[in-house]
C-alpha cells in the first residue's frame, strides 16, 4: 500500500528495479503454482508474451475450461498490474519523461524495453536554486542531419542491430518477438540516442535521422545477404512503425541533459538484452497455432465433371500467372495422382518442387481430403546472391488440405478449397496476414484453372 501512496512521488531507479524484480519472481511463482496444482497445466514465461496462442484474441474464443483458467490467471494479475503501472508512472516522473509512456507498460516486448530503460536512466538532480526558479528549458541547438551525421548514427546502431539480426535469424533460427519487435524498436532508439548524445536535438531532426537510419539498415540486411527483398518488403510496415516509435522514445531520452552520461549503460538494453530475449524465446518456444485458409469459386459444370479435375489437372498456362508469383513465391503448376481412393497419393507440382499429399478421405464427387507429408521451399528469394534464409525451411508448414464440391442449381458447382498450416514467425497475427493472402492466391490459381478445364468438358 505504501507503493500506491502518491502518483506524484518520484521513485529511484534502484527501488524501481528491486520492487519490479521481486514482484516479477513472486508473480511467476504464483502463476506456476496455480496452473500446476489447480489446472494441471504448464506455465512458461513466454505465456506473458503470447497466450493462449497466436489466433485467440479474447477469452470468449476459448472453451469453457480454458476460459475459467484464463479468468483465474487474469484475476491473479490485477494487483501486479496496478502496482506495476503506478511504479512505472512514478519512475517516469523521476526520470523526467512523459507520463504518457506508461502505455508501453501494456505492450509485450516493448514493456521489457521500457522497464529496462527506467532501471538504467538516472534521476534528474535538481538543486535548491533550480527548484526556486521556474526557468524554461533552453531550446536545443539545431543540428542539420547531414549525411555524415546520419552515417555516424546509423553505424552506431547497425553495428549492433545487423549482427543481432543475423544471430537471431541464422544462428538461433528464431523468428520471434525479439527479432521482429525488439530489434527494430531498439534500432530506432539507439540511432536517435547516438545522434543527440553530445547535444540534445529537435524532434524533426531526430525523426529524419531515425528514418534514414532504418532505411539504410534495410539496405544492409539486403546487400549483406542476410535477407531477401520480398521478405524485407513484407516486414517494412511493422518494422518502420516500431523503429519510428523507438525514435520517439530516443528523442525523449536524449533531450534530458542528465541522460547523456547514461548512454553506455543504456547499451545494456540491446547488448546483451536482445540476445537474451531471443535465446529465451528459442528455449521456451511454443507450438505455432494451426491456421485455416478457405477459398471458393463457382463453376458452370456438375460435380462429376469437376471431380476429375480436382484429383489431377493438366499444367496451368504460364500466361495465367498472377503478379504475386513474379516475386519468387512458389506457385502450382499441375497435379498428378497415383492410385484411387483412400491411400492414393496426390502430387501437386509447384514451381519449387512437389507437395506429396496422401489421400485421407475419398468421397466422390463431394469431398477430397489429404495430409501433406512433404513440401518444397515456399519461395525463391529476390537477391543478387544465392541465399536461403532459415525461414524458408520449417517455418511455413502445410499440414493438410481439402476440396469440397457442393452441387448448385442449374447443373453448377461451388468448389471450396481449404489449407491448414502453421506459421512459425511472430507476431503470428501480423505474418499470418501475409501467409493467408499468399495461400489464398495459390488457391485461386488452382480453383480458376479447375473451373476453366471443367467447363471445357
Amino acid at each position: 500500500m505504501k507503493l500506491l501512496d502518491s502518483l506524484n512521488t518520484p521513485v529511484t531507479r534502484e527501488r524501481y528495479a528491486l520492487v519490479g524484480i521481486s514482484l516479477m519472481l513472486l508473480k511467476y511463482a504464483i502463476d506456476v503454482f496455480v496452473a500446476w496444482v489447480f489446472f494441471d497445466k504448464f506455465w512458461s514465461p513466454r505465456k506473458y508474451i503470447i497466450w493462449p496462442d497466436g489466433d485467440t484474441v479474447t477469452l470468449f474464443n476459448l472453451g469453457q475450461e480454458e476460459r475459467i483458467f484464463g479468468l483465474t490467471m487474469l484475476a491473479l494479475s490485477i494487483p501486479f498490474i496496478i502496482i506495476g503501472t503506478v511504479m512505472t508512472f512514478r519512475r517516469l516522473l523521476s526520470a523526467e519523461l512523459p507520463r504518457a509512456l506508461v502505455v508501453l507498460f501494456f505492450i509485450p516486448v516493448l514493456n521489457l524495453f521500457l522497464i529496462g530503460l527506467l532501471c538504467l536512466l538516472p534521476a534528474k538532480v535538481v538543486s535548491p536554486l533550480e527548484q526556486a526558479n521556474t526557468l524554461e528549458t533552453p531550446t536545443p541547438k539545431l543540428v542539420t542531419p547531414t549525411w555524415g551525421i546520419i552515417f555516424r548514427s546509423t553505424v552506431v546502431s547497425c553495428m549492433i542491430t545487423v549482427p543481432l539480426a543475423f544471430f537471431g535469424a541464422n544462428i538461433l533460427q528464431n523468428y520471434g518477438f525479439g527479432l521482429f519487435i525488439g530489434l527494430p524498436f531498439a534500432h530506432g532508439f539507439f540511432s536517435v540516442l547516438s545522434f543527440g548524445w553530445h547535444n540534445p536535438q529537435p524532434f524533426k531532426s531526430c525523426m529524419m535521422v531515425g528514418f534514414y537510419s532504418s532505411f539504410l539498415a534495410f539496405l544492409l540486411l539486403f546487400f549483406l545477404a542476410i535477407e531477401g527483398a520480398i521478405c524485407l518488403i513484407m516486414f517494412i510496415p511493422m518494422g518502420l512503425v516500431l523503429s519510428l516509435l523507438g525514435c520517439v522514445l530516443g528523442y525523449l531520452v536524449q533531450r534530458r541533459p542528465s541522460s547523456q552520461t547514461a548512454f553506455p549503460l543504456l547499451l545494456l538494453l540491446q547488448v546483451p538484452g536482445l540476445p537474451l530475449l531471443m535465446g529465451m524465446e528459442q528455449i521456451l518456444q511454443d507450438a505455432s497455432p494451426v491456421r485455416e485458409v478457405i477459398s471458393m469459386i463457382e463453376i458452370n459444370a456438375p460435380p462429376e465433371k469437376v471431380w476429375s479435375q480436382v484429383i489431377a489437372f493438366p499444367p496451368i498456362p504460364e500466361a495465367n500467372r498472377h503478379w504475386m508469383f513474379l516475386t519468387g513465391i512458389a506457385y502450382p503448376i499441375k497435379a498428378e495422382i497415383e492410385g484411387k481412393g483412400v491411400g492414393a497419393v496426390r502430387n501437386c507440382i509447384f514451381s519449387t518442387g512437389p507437395f506429396v499429399e496422401p489421400i485421407t478421405r475419398w468421397d466422390e464427387p463431394n469431398r477430397l481430403s489429404f495430409d501433406v507429408t512433404s513440401q518444397p521451399c515456399p519461395m525463391k528469394e529476390w537477391s543478387p546472391y544465392n541465399i536461403h534464409p532459415p525461414h524458408l525451411d520449417h517455418h511455413l508448414i502445410s499440414k493438410k488440405g481439402e476440396f469440397r464440391l457442393i452441387r448448385l442449381e442449374g447443373n453448377r458447382t461451388r468448389l471450396e478449397g481449404s489449407t491448414w498450416y502453421s506459421n512459425n514467425m511472430w507476431p503470428n497475427g501480423y505474418w499470418g496476414i501475409w501467409s493467408d493472402a499468399i495461400l489464398h492466391g495459390i488457391h485461386l490459381r488452382v480453383l480458376d484453372h479447375i473451373r476453366i478445364e471443367s467447363e471445357k468438358l
